[in-house]
């Protein structure tokens, strides 16, 4: 990294290799120019390259003397954004919020138990390289010598990848961190600089983003969606934001936040919907729930194959009509969703109570198992008892009692299946 690095950025010129893929001692350099004395023009070139890597060669020894301890002390002195403190502040808040995801991120795939303290180190460790000789000169190698070093001065594997992983995604096309480490890692650092913006009120408007803000809320869902890592990415945004404890924020936590949600969802769903996804099933699985950002994805293809079914127009008009009438109720007391069957007066509210009963226990199951397939089948299985429920009940009746009972009928149904998608945001 350190040759290949050198020679690009002061001479032009390419390193070459040899079959075994490692670097051979010469190097490739193309002119625009037909020299008279070619030979005298290589000289020249070598002596010029050979100076640049001796350069290199007494940074890399410099640093190697030096040392994490010495580097993280000098962070302290490293600015990160003024009214956010120094780099050395956000590297311990890093380490307390990689700490923090080996504590509540679940993974949709079993894997190997996470080594907290491993993830912690690679937070504390991570912005060391930016004070070290090698970063100085050539700042393309950031969080790339920080692994190398780290691997070289006795930290566990999974330290120097993450250090080295911390950067990535750097773009929609770019490579993800190849290990959980190097995930939690990019993750911390993203949700650290979002959640500090937002409460300085530095929110992207317009074309103008200067701190990357945009791109950041797309590594976070990328690494989410595609590591399938579970967590509630809003807590994880208010545990950010929590880190920098006590400031002079010019947005307050309690109005930081919700901007943030709604920044980060609106980039999921771009993001969603560049993957191939229909905007309004998209929207309907964000307005249902947009925290769980590997949850969304699998719900969104769940609801796409079943938007492709022949009665998913019924079934969507069935629930628009329950979440309507709910909605229009009118009554000063929010609705719970207990209904009492001793104030039952009709076969098909009595029929549609049986069904529910039925079906409530396998939508618990189905859900904590993330079956939603067969989750948006059950709505099929209880139109039926929907649409007779509203052919033969008055639902607005005129005893206060029966009315609200019946209303908190709907509303046990539309609470549950609205876990899935806001089906009132689609258009039939």
């Amino acid at each position: 990294e350190v040759l290949l690095t050198s020679m690009e950025t002061h001479q032009k010129s390419f390193g070459l290799e040899g079959q075994d893929g490692k670097l051979l001692p010469y190097f490739l350099t193309v002119l625009n120019l037909d020299p008279r004395e070619p030979a005298q023009v290589q000289k020249g070139w070598e002596r010029v390259l050979r100076a640049r890597l001796e350069d290199a060669r007494f940074f890399w020894q410099t640093d190697l003397a030096a040392g994490f301890e010495a580097w993280l002390k000098a962070l302290d002195s490293v600015t990160f954004l003024a009214p956010l403190g120094s780099m050395g502040e956000k590297s311990r808040r890093l380490a307390n919020l990689c700490g923090w995801l080996a504590d509540h991120v679940r993974l949709a795939a079993p894997a190997r138990p996470v080594d907290k303290e491993d993830a912690i180190r690679s937070g504390r460790l991570c912005k060391a390289d930016l004070v070290s000789e090698m970063v100085k000169e050539f700042d393309t190698l950031q969080g790339v010598m920080g692994g190398i070093y780290a691997l070289r001065m006795g930290e566990s594997e999974n330290v120097a990848c993450a250090i080295r992983d911390q950067y990535l995604p750097a773009g929609p096309d770019s490579p993800l961190p190849a290990t959980l480490y190097g995930a939690f890692l990019a993750l911390a650092d993203k949700a650290d600089t979002l959640a500090g913006c937002f409460g300085l009120a530095i929110i992207p408007t317009g074309a103008a983003d200067p701190y990357g803000l945009r791109r950041a809320a797309l590594g976070i869902a990328r690494i989410i969606r595609e590591k399938g890592l579970r967590l509630d990415v809003f807590d994880f945004f208010a545990r950010a934001l929590q880190e920098y404890g006590p400031r002079e924020w010019k947005l307050l936590p309690e109005q930081a936040l919700p901007r943030l949600r709604d920044f980060f969802a609106v980039r999921l769903k771009n993001h969603l919907i560049v993957e191939g996804a229909e905007t309004l099933l998209a929207e309907a699985c964000l307005l249902a729930d947009a925290s769980d950002v590997w949850a969304v994805s699998a719900r969104l293809a769940a609801l796409t194959d079943f938007s492709k079914a022949g009665d998913f127009p019924q079934a969507m008009l069935t629930f628009k009509r329950a979440a309507n009438i709910i909605s229009k109720h009118g009554d000063d007391l929010p609705l719970t969703g207990e209904y009492s069957p001793d104030l039952f007066t009709d076969e098909a509210e009595k029929a549609l109570a049986a069904e529910l009963e039925r079906i409530f226990p396998l939508f618990a199951d189905l859900w904590q198992s993330d079956r939603y397939a067969e989750l948006f089948a059950l709505l099929r299985e209880l139109r039926p008892f929907i649409d007779s429920f509203f052919d033969q009940v008055m639902v607005m009746c005129d005893d206060a009692a029966v009315r609200r009972n019946r209303l908190n009928l709907l509303q046990a149904f539309v609470a549950r299946l609205g876990r899935l998608a806001d089906f009132t945001a689609l258009q039939i």
